[in-house]
């Protein structure tokens, strides 16, 4: 497969730690809602880098594919007990002896770790995939089948919507293994829960049900195990069937990038209102509730999307300024 080009079949996608389906997954065509499954059970579908490489791959190929409109991530467990288990530990090494000066070599490591890179260069593998799926033009529901800790659940923070097994247990656990916040969480979470929430679950570091007031603003949904699958699909299926892929986007930009006054929300509001007004996604809209029939919209980004967008600043990862 060519760069820029897409499959004919996303089930038949051959990437590592990770499947592809369709929905159904029978149908041998690409249909509109597209399946994302961590497949390692064996390993409690715990993270990896290759298993983040082949995770930024599908969400760039399906960002960029007109034939999908909605995405669910989950993972491969039949007994809905485990989504993902943090990041995969068994490689560690023991550290060598070096003096302190030489902290660089002192530290634990991961056989082929990203961290073996100079300091300027390395960028968490988990923050790429939550890049990945925070930039996808195709709105994302990230389905908890069971429980996640570390990585696990903070690479789903970038997701639009999370619905949550009512069995699943999630832990932001990281003062507890030495380390700090990853995924770009650290942006995500007191957004999503707020500030004092955000603390406290870094801060103890524990692991919580689902249902915990604690974490329990962090999913749109908490259902039973055996639902969770199911419902994030109806829910992906309602999204790619009835609304506009680019009101989705926008709206969501809106939100997370948006202005920090009353005074700037509106100017923004009110530039991205005018261009849409005069859309063909609003005219469908318009037409579709006069005629009481689900709308068929067709606007894309590349050619719908309101003038003003993006308003911010594009940045690559690299070019952020070093620390």
């Amino acid at each position: 497969m060519s760069p820029g080009q897409h499959p004919s079949s996303y089930t038949t996608l051959s990437l590592p730690q990770i499947r592809l389906s369709h929905n159904p997954p029978s149908s041998p065509t690409v249909t509109p809602v597209i399946l994302v499954i961590l497949d390692r059970p064996e390993a409690k579908n715990a993270f990896t880098e290759v298993m983040a490489d082949s995770l930024i791959t599908a969400f760039n190929l399906l960002s960029t594919d007109p034939r999908v409109r909605a995405v669910v991530l989950t993972g491969s467990d039949p007994s809905n007990r485990i989504f993902c288990a943090g990041m995969d530990l068994s490689s560690l090494t023991a550290p060598d002896p070096a003096p302190k000066e030489q902290s660089t070599t002192t530290a634990y490591t991961i056989e082929s770790a990203p961290w073996q890179q100079s300091r300027a260069a390395y960028r968490d593998s988990g923050g790429r995939v939550a890049l990945a799926i925070h930039n996808c033009s195709k709105p994302v529901i990230a389905a908890l089948n069971g429980s996640a800790v570390g990585v696990g659940v903070t690479m789903t923070l970038a997701a639009a919507v999370r619905v949550a097994s009512s069995a699943a247990k999630v832990g932001f656990v990281f003062a507890r293994r030495g380390i700090a916040m990853e995924a770009c969480s650290s942006f995500f979470l007191p957004r999503l829960i707020g500030g004092a929430k955000a603390l406290h679950l870094v801060t103890v570091g524990g692991v919580y049900a689902a249902t915990d007031p604690l974490v329990r603003d962090l999913f749109g949904e908490v259902v039973p195990p055996e639902r969770v699958v199911g419902r994030a699909v109806e829910i992906a299926e309602e999204v790619a069937g009835s609304c506009s892929a680019v009101s989705v986007r926008v709206m969501k930009d809106m939100i997370l990038r948006g202005a920090d006054t009353p005074e700037g929300a509106h100017a923004l509001e009110s530039k991205v209102l005018y261009d849409l007004f005069r859309g063909r996604d609003f005219v469908e809209g318009v037409k579709s509730f006069k005629e009481k029939r689900s709308p068929r919209f067709e606007g894309n980004l590349d050619e719908d999307a309101p003038r003003v967008w993006p308003w911010w600043e594009w940045k690559e990862v690299r070019e952020v300024p070093k620390l």
